[in-house]
């Protein structure tokens, strides 16, 4: 009954929209295993804190988790972590999620599966890849406990006069033990417990004998043998609800023991218990993007093309950003980058975001809202909503600056770039700002960078026509309203909104009036004026 009742709520739950719950601190917990793998420079290419907050990726990433296992869920935030540049882990990636869409029963076998680990999120996983130490030492002092124990029990029913005492004692330094000793590995018996849960499902899920799953789980597969000894041991209870087993392994310690013997087991074996984790989460993951792509609207494989470019190139059409309900598509087809202006709230930084996670999710996902998108393979970066770091003395300025420069050194290193960049170096003066923001902005162009630059300084366009292509968002304003469209437009803004929506909040007509000729005097001249009535 339970079986069947698992298999419904998957199948119910697959292609909807998720609702996990999530505790504050979970997506500590979830980065873990990507942390790790950075840590040990495992990956050629990670999403950087900067571009992973200016994207809402950590929203992203709830969008998509339909509420998986500790390792599918640890696994799918590493793939949205670190976009494929190379062909063969996209091609890896796209497969397996390809094969969880167009086998809906060994997709939902393999659910069952997978199910019964659960959601440990406080499981230390990475500890049980690579602990800082082991040993035999408790083991052996929860094993003579457990001697002393016995000793005592013959002693009484020898006879012995004073076996009664030596029972009573041991029966109190055990029960002291084991409470203190509980409370001190707890977390590391929930370690211990999820990744026995992993062993035995790899080893079910090579019992289904599927040769469409083996191809993707044979290395795992291979680690099995060195964790037979888990498969016989199981896991450690974790009941603590007054049972007469309950009672029995506080006296004797029997929970204690098997877990140290299995913590130590699987320290011996924490490259094969790494394995085992990632494949099952790569498993995990794939089937929740598979379920994403059911979940929405529309959607398309992406065609990539890996390895250096001569001229980088984006061919999409219909883009819409995957945390909006009711999105409006736009292009992007350039070999050039791009320099969008307009007002605030008209779309620009939801342009550049949109565009820049359709990159992403197309190298890690596989998956791109849109009608068709053909791209090279990109090294993704942002520089969008920088803050003042008042913890490390920087001022706004310093703080966008080391931005920037973080993508210049990075183009210095690999190829191609595509980046983001949302008002660039808006943290200065006027005059030095579009100075400083021409160079810059010239600077991320080239054979090897495509920027997606947007800007309110409408001087930056007749400095950079050369080097970018010029595109606008632009708004409605009448006597009630202001209304936006969101689509993209080629050419640079014109429009003076900003000044009519003066008049929309109720100011003076003469202030809208004198506002309109003081722009058109800077605009004629290049100097300001002073139009303000004497």
């Amino acid at each position: 009954m339970g079986r069947r009742r698992t298999r419904k709520r998957l199948e119910a739950m697959y292609g909807q929209i998720p609702d996990p719950h999530y505790f504050h601190g979970d997506m500590a917990y979830i980065r873990t295993y990507s942390d790790f793998r950075r840590e040990q420079k495992m990956d050629s290419f990670w999403i950087d804190d900067i571009t992973w907050n200016d994207l809402d990726l950590d929203e992203v990433f709830l969008r998509i988790n339909p509420g998986l296992s500790s390792s599918g869920e640890q696994f799918l935030y590493h793939m949205l972590r670190t976009p494929a540049v190379t062909a063969e882990e996209y091609e890896f990636r796209r497969s397996l999620i390809d094969l969880m869409g167009r086998e809906p029963e060994l997709r939902l076998r393999t659910q069952l599966i997978l199910a019964r680990m659960g959601c440990i999120r406080r499981a230390d996983l990475c500890r049980a890849f690579s602990p800082a130490a082991h040993g035999a030492g408790m083991l052996l002092v929860y094993l003579a406990l457990l001697l002393g124990l016995a000793a005592a029990a013959i002693s009484l029913a020898c006879g012995w006069a004073y076996g009664l005492q030596a029972l009573f004692l041991m029966l109190v330094v055990n029960s002291l033990t084991h409470e203190l000793a509980r409370r001190r590995v707890q977390s590391d018996l929930d370690t211990v417990n999820y990744t026995v849960s992993m062993v035995f499902a790899l080893h079910r899920l090579r019992r289904l004998r599927s040769p469409l799953l083996d191809v993707h789980l044979s290395p795992a597969y291979r680690d099995l043998d060195r964790l037979r000894a888990v498969l016989r041991t199981g896991g450690v209870s974790t009941a603590r609800d007054d049972t007469m087993a309950d009672v029995i392994a506080t006296f004797t310690l029997v929970d204690l023991i098997a877990y140290e013997f299995l913590k130590n087991k699987l320290s011996r074996c924490h490259r094969e218990i790494f394995s085992v984790h990632e494949h099952l989460g790569r498993l995990d993951a794939a089937i929740a993007v598979a379920s994403y792509r059911q979940s929405v609207a529309f959607y398309t494989e992406p065609e990539l093309t890996f390895g250096p470019a001569d001229v980088p190139a984006v061919r999409a059409a219909g883009l819409v950003h995957p945390l909006l309900t009711d999105p409006v598509p736009n292009d992007l087809i350039t070999d050039r980058s791009l320099l969008i202006t307009g007002s605030n709230a008209s779309g620009k930084s939801t342009y550049l975001k949109t565009a820049a996670l359709a990159a992403l999710m197309a190298q890690s996902l596989c998956t791109v809202l849109a009608e068709s998108y053909r791209a090279d393979a990109f090294y993704i970066y942002s520089s969008m909503a920088i803050s003042d770091d008042l913890l490390a003395g920087e001022s706004y300025y310093i703080a966008e600056t080391r931005s920037l420069k973080r993508i210049l050194d990075s183009a210095a290193a690999c190829s191609p770039i595509f980046c983001v960049v949302d008002e660039v170096l808006r943290g200065t003066n006027t005059v030095e700002r579009i100075a400083a923001s021409s160079e810059v902005l010239r600077s991320m162009t080239g054979g090897d960078i495509l920027c997606l630059a947007a800007t309110h300084d409408v001087e930056l366009c007749a400095l950079l026509e050369d080097r970018y292509r010029l595109f606008h968002f632009e708004e409605q304003v009448d006597e009630r309203e202001m209304v936006f469209d969101y689509l993209l437009r080629q050419g640079p803004a014109t429009s003076r909104n900003a000044i009519n929506l003066l008049r929309l909040m109720g100011f003076d007509e003469g202030i809208v009036r004198r506002a309109h000729e003081s722009a058109n005097h800077y605009l004629a001249t290049g100097t300001w004026q002073d139009l303000t009535p004497s």
